[in-house]
């Protein structure tokens, strides 16, 4: 044997041998690529909809403080606001939100917690409780 059919000998079982882990190590680094990928797609994602449903919430409290403003505090200032009365303010709010909260933010609340309407009628009642206690 002379000296390159021992050096291609040597390089063929170099190869055989690395080639395989080195392999390994590629596609391994490939799948963490794309598994960071995924997460920072998912991430964006849930922020997304986090700032959706940030703006949601603020489009309820102005409408809830918006009835309260131009309806409820007529009424409790003269006397008259009574159950009738209470119903009235939570439909006005209900309707208020609904026409100022976005059509992609009624699609994201949908997809997040399965009922948008029953969503904003939770957040109407919390709204009302909060600004409540900001008034006392």
């Amino acid at each position: 044997m002379n000296f390159s059919e021992v050096l291609n000998y040597c390089l063929y079982i170099i190869l055989t041998v690395i080639l395989p882990v080195i392999s390994t190590y590629a596609v391994n680094l490939i799948k963490s690529k794309i598994k960071e990928s995924e997460f920072i797609s998912e991430t964006a994602k849930n922020e997304a909809a986090s700032l959706l449903i940030k703006d949601a919430l603020s489009d309820v409290m102005d409408a809830v403080l918006y009835v309260n403003q131009v309806y409820t505090e007529s009424l409790k200032t003269s006397g008259k606001f009574d159950e009738k009365a209470q119903s009235e303010a939570f439909n006005r709010a209900y309707v208020e939100a609904i026409n100022m909260i976005s059509e992609e933010s009624k699609k994201g609340i949908e997809a997040l917690y399965g009922s948008f309407d029953k969503w904003l009628k939770q957040k109407i009642e919390a709204s009302v409780n909060a600004a409540k206690k900001k008034m006392d």
